[in-house]
């Protein structure tokens, strides 16, 4: 069963580990390391925990275009992932591939007639 974590409009999802390639951030403990700006409000998805993000779009072939963000590495016990709107989420030891989704808002939502 595959672990996915959603916070606003980000959303991450558990992958097996891979060798990072393509482009390659890493921040120090403490220091916040920004995966995404919220939109409309500016508001950030961080982590400080030390992390390794990076990006290669041969690894995101399935994802629709422009909402790939990146991968995420967490080699110590956890990370938090947190926002100003948005609870916090804490990922355990892992790879994880993180994309945006779409906030749905109660004017969405659609019945289809049967």
């Amino acid at each position: 069963m595959t672990e996915i974590f959603a916070q606003g409009d980000l959303l991450l999802e558990r992958v097996a580990d891979v060798v990072p390639s393509g482009t390659i951030a890493e921040n120090a403990e403490g220091t916040a390391l920004v995966l995404a700006e919220g939109e409309e409000t500016g508001h950030r998805h961080a982590v400080c925990e030390r992390v390794r993000l990076f990006r290669d779009d041969k690894l995101a072939e399935d994802i629709p275009t422009g909402l790939y963000i990146g991968h995420i590495q967490v080699a110590s016990a956890y990370a938090r992932v947190t926002h100003d709107e948005h609870a916090p989420i804490t990922l355990p030891r892992g790879t994880y591939r993180i994309r945006r989704q779409r906030e749905l808002g109660p004017r969405d939502a659609r019945v289809l007639p049967d």
